[in-house]
């Protein structure tokens, strides 16, 4: 065929090859816009129905295999199959042995999957074997050489043609390539799985040795040696001898039976012990190596798979003298370089009680602030390890770690929520990734106007797309779609300049991908790993944990993993709250009169306004029901906790009568509980609801904010439901309250670099006041609405309020230290006499959050 010509979709650009199973082109899918290869058969054999038929029937069975190391079968179209494009060198040995071990082990995941799924290759040889740009092994032709049998004819080179075939009985036909056939093979019989295992020990052998293990001056003197002689492994080393041994037993009932033995066997032996220093035989295989790898350097090696060593190492990043973490939602606060040399993470500097870029080389404990990075967040690094890009200001920067050179790539049109985005990605074409609010947009990593890169989803109620990683190549993504239903959000792969997206997986926090061939993502706080190949956009095999529990947050779809090109995972680990917290009574003086009912994992806290209960959300036990926070209520006068709600919350109100609950879920959607019944209703309105801050005294206005857009509205619990915009500004707000008379809100927010209490007019927002003057949060009035609670650093504060519609506050005091009581949390609900507090208190069993790095990750996964 020549260029320009089509089959099916499928625009051909030009010959790779041509071999006894046809000719091999390189095409353009037209309609999804990337390249395949193409195997058109030979014409003699589209005029076989029969045999025609069967390569169809079985290019389908093939075309079900979906593994990072197996070369996908895109499609099967007349006298053509589609196959997976895998550019790289072929492999070739000889290699060292802490080379060829991460090259072995990648053909025994992609055998064994095939095998499991009863598949066998038939074909396997070196020449069915290459490496990709990212250093990943690839196996082609898996199965072809049953679906394409044909007559081999006069063929060059029949020893090692693309495919040998020969007829020699109608009982029995040979297929394979004759110097890595099992015996079983070249005596025409059937053959199963131990005959991949037969070629799997003759292509290791050749990948260590640089030999080939049967050579003849034909197909049948190379048949007889197959048949015949018995292999000499003494140039195999240790640690590779028994396996190869077990795997060339000519009798397949004595043969390595099952792949999945090889791992064992690998992990079992010893490694090899080197030869004395300047032995002619190490100078021999040193010089050997450096031929053999010298093409191979600049294209595999920079990018091979690491040796995978016997564990991972695991160890915890702490934080610079004289810095704090930054009070952020969860998010890819610390991100390790391409290189894995450098990691760069913000942090609050006391000093100038400013936030900073830091960034700490990963083989000591030092770290250097990064100047004139104040107010920065989320940081991402180029491709090259030399700049780091960041949120500030409203604006995306990017600094030169070395210079400190600065530069604003862009400022935005939009306000950010706590100036900070929501991820972004540098890819090797220069192109930046970012989100705002909304879509992702792209911008020249040298400066420029931003545009729309990817266009939300109406139909699944896409909110935002966010956390965007660019895949190898530059121009694939990963991205977080999050919708405003949590079983619609979801990680995507799209394209820049192209409509394209595909899903990958259902989540509810944003996934990594390890060049290693993983997708990293958490379910239920725990993080796991599951194989995936970025080629073929697919995941495969079962997802399994790597071990800890991640931070990530339901509210804004952020989740705290990072991983380099060279294998460095960092994550934040998450709090253990199953027995981390007691209710207990406190004085005004700080003093604990009581504690109620038992230990357990509680969060968040309310009073019901008779004062008869406490409602709060109580984590499952981790092991039992990971992640699963359900709304409760304790009877303050039994310490009987019963569940209030059938789901998950977030969010929660009591309305003045006591009588029900409102609550959001931890996905989206507002709901009424009424507590006597358990009967439950939705509360709809004219759009999406965002969460439940607070419910007006009179029980008939709430008040949402959306921690998204980071926009608050008011909406009428009853009569016409319209979402009413009230407040739109680009500081992070939380914990409104409503006054007891309905005319002021409180609410605290970070406007500068801490952050601070507020009051205003409700439901305008107008004449907003500060309240605190050094830091505060958690603002809640008193039941008169003449004092204002809120908590600090070093304690829990109080400020007279004044009644009426004007805003008139006194001087905040300290009413009492957390310090005073190692045991307290800043978690409370004043009771109705003004004179107690109901506190969540800490029992000292909490599992406080790391900051955690592994290197060589991979090597902990429990297959």
């Amino acid at each position: 065929m020549s260029p320009q010509e089509t089959i099916a979709h499928y625009r051909v650009i030009g010959k790779l090859g041509e071999g006894g199973m046809g000719a091999v082109y390189r095409a353009t899918d037209t309609k999804l816009n990337r390249d395949v290869a193409i195997k058109v058969i030979p014409e003699s054999f589209a005029k076989d129905p029969d045999r025609l038929a069967r390569f169809t029937r079985e290019a389908q069975v093939l075309a079900s295999l979906n593994h990072p190391n197996i070369a996908a079968i895109y499609g099967v179209e007349e006298r053509a199959i589609v196959l997976e494009l895998v550019e790289g060198p072929d492999l070739a040995g000889p290699l060292p042995e802490e080379q060829a071990l991460p090259i072995v082990h990648q053909l025994v995941d992609a055998l064994e999957y095939a095998h499991d799924r009863g598949i066998v290759h038939r074909d396997l040889k070196p020449a069915n074997l290459k490496l990709s740009h990212d250093g990943r092994l690839k196996v082609l032709d898996f199965g072809l050489a049953k679906a394409l049998t044909i007559d081999s004819g006069a063929l060059p080179d029949q020893v090692n043609s693309p495919t040998l075939t020969m007829r020699a009985t109608m009982a029995g036909v040979i297929m394979g390539t004759a110097a890595y056939m099992s015996p079983e093979q070249a005596r025409g019989q059937n053959v199963d799985k131990r005959a991949d295992i037969w070629s799997f020990g003759v292509v290791v052998y050749e990948l260590l040795t640089g030999k080939q293990l049967f050579e003849g001056e034909s197909v049948t003197d190379t048949l007889a040696h197959v048949l015949t002689r018995d292999p000499n492994l003494s140039e195999v080393p240790p640690r590779f001898q028994r396996l190869v041994q077990l795997c060339l037993v000519r009798d397949p009932r004595q043969r390595l039976r099952d792949i999945s033995g090889a791992r064992l066997l690998l992990d079992e032996a010893p490694a090899a012990v080197p030869a004395p220093a300047g032995s002619q035989r190490t100078l021999k295989i040193v010089a050997a190596v450096a031929l053999a790898v010298a093409a191979l350097q600049f294209g595999w090696y920079l990018f091979r798979p690491a040796a995978v060593p016997q564990s991972a190492v695991r160890f915890n990043i702490a934080f610079p003298e004289d810095t704090i973490e930054i009070p952020t939602p969860a998010g890819r606060t610390f991100v390790p370089s391409p290189d894995g040399r450098n990691i760069v993470f913000a942090a609050m500097d006391k000093k100038d009680n400013q936030q900073h870029l830091w960034i700490r080389p990963i083989d000591n404990n030092s770290a250097r602030k990064l100047e004139r990075t104040e107010g920065a967040n989320f940081p991402f690094w180029s491709p090259d390890s030399q700049s780091v890009g960041f949120f500030a200001e409203q604006s995306l920067r990017r600094v030169d770690i070395t210079s400190g050179a600065l530069q604003t790539i862009c400022e935005f049109a939009v306000q950010i929520v706590n100036r900070a985005g929501n991820g972004a990605a540098w890819s090797a074409n220069d192109v930046v990734l970012f989100n705002v609010r909304g879509p992702l947009e792209q911008v020249p990593a040298s400066g420029g106007r931003p545009q729309r890169a990817t266009e939300l989803d109406a139909s699944t109620g896409e909110v935002a797309h966010t956390w965007p990683q660019f895949l190898p190549g530059g121009k694939r993504f990963l991205f977080f779609a999050q919708a405003d239903k949590r079983e619609n959000s979801g990680i995507y792969a799209g394209e820049l300049g192209s409509k394209f997206r595909s899903l990958i997986l259902r989540a509810t926090a944003p996934a990594v991908y390890d060049r290693a061939g993983f997708l990293l993502f958490v379910q239920a706080w725990a993080l796991m790993a599951q194989p995936f190949d970025a080629s073929s956009l697919r995941l495969s095999g079962a997802a399994v944990p790597v071990g800890g529990d991640v931070t990530t947050s339901e509210a804004n779809g952020r989740a705290a993993i990072a991983v380099s090109d060279s294998g460095l995972l960092i994550f934040r680990s998450r709090r253990d709250m199953s027995q981390s917290s007691q209710l207990s009574w406190f004085d005004r003086a700080g003093k604990r009169l009581a504690t109620i009912g038992k230990p357990g994992a509680y969060t968040s806290l309310r009073l019901s306004p008779d004062g008869k209960f406490a409602s709060f959300i109580r984590n499952a036990d981790r092991d039992s029901e990971r992640g699963k926070g359900y709304l409760a209520i304790m009877d303050l006068a039994t310490s009987v906790i019963s569940r209030a709600a059938p789901d998950e919350a977030r969010r929660f109100e009591w309305t003045p009568d006591s009588r029900h609950i409102l609550y959001s879920r931890a996905s989206t959607g507002l709901f009424e509980v009424a507590l006597d019944t358990g009967a439950t209703v939705e509360i709809k309105a004219d759009q999406p609801l965002p969460g439940l801050e607070a419910i007006s005294p009179d029980g008939q206005l709430l008040l949402l904010h959306d921690d998204l857009s980071n926009r608050t509205f008011v909406l009428p619990r009853t009569g016409d439901r319209r979402l009413k915009l009230v407040l739109d500004q680009p500081s992070r707000r939380s914990s409104f309250r409503i006054s007891p008379d309905g005319t002021k809100v409180a609410w605290n927010a970070t406007e500068e670099s801490q952050p601070q209490v507020y009051i205003a007019a409700f439901p305008a927002f107008t004449n907003k006041r500060q309240v605190s003057s050094d830091g505060g949060g958690r603002p809640v009035w008193r039941r008169d609405g003449r004092e204002l609670f809120y908590t600090h650093d070093d304690g829990l504060m109080s400020v007279t309020v004044e009644p009426g519609v004007t805003i008139q506050t006194g001087i905040p005091k300290l009413l009492f230290s957390f310090g005073a009581n190692g045991r307290m949390n800043p978690v409370y609900a004043p009771a109705a006499d003004n004179q107690r507090f109901l506190m969540i208190e800490s029992t000292g069993e909490i599992e406080a959050p790391q900051i955690v790095a592994v290197l060589n990750w991979a090597a902990g996964l429990k297959h």
